[in-house]
């Protein structure tokens, strides 16, 4: 005889975030932001237009994204705003080409990370937001893969590419 089991309740993706992950989850926004701004800055010093183009990604537009929040990427990096499934806290990822370190020497990618930490430090010796930053040093085929990829395919709901203006001599 068998004997009649308690169905299991089902799992659920969805994570409660209280008010105070709410506030820090604005603040590391901010900063990927101002993250990519600095990148897009940095971009501007290249003659050809494929090392000053980029592609910005809002995932939230995305149905089939599940973590993603919004990314920037191009020929030297790819800079990641990410939600963690498990506690609903954003991050910060920043992928390195290092083909375009020894193309281009280690200088401009140096000055990217040193935005990156300052935007992340905290001045007022809390937490803060350094807990969200990661950075990756990537063979150049894993990034170029996937930049060219997204530029090839051109601009969707939630995909839009642009180019950076040479700057001025």
């Amino acid at each position: 005889m068998k004997t009649q089991t308690k169905a299991k309740a089902p799992k659920t993706q969805f994570v409660a975030i209280t008010n105070d992950v709410q506030q820090v989850n604005k603040e590391v926004e901010k900063a990927y932001t101002l993250m990519v701004d600095a990148a897009t800055n940095l971009l501007k010093r290249f003659d050809v237009a494929k090392f000053r183009t980029f592609a910005l990604m809002d995932h939230t537009k995305n149905e089939q994204n599940t973590n993603l929040v919004k990314e920037f990427i191009c020929y030297h990096w790819n800079i990641t705003l990410s939600m963690s499934p498990k506690d609903g806290k954003y991050y910060l990822f920043i992928d390195l080409g290092l083909e375009a370190i020894e193309k281009f020497g280690s200088m401009l990618t140096n000055n990217l990370l040193r935005e990156c930490y300052q935007l992340t430090h905290s001045n007022d010796n809390t937490g803060g937001i350094e807990y969200a930053l990661r950075v990756n040093y990537l063979p150049a085929e894993n990034l170029h893969n996937f930049y060219y990829r997204r530029v090839v395919e051109g601009e969707t709901d939630y995909v839009s590419i642009g180019t950076v203006e040479k700057e001025a001599a």
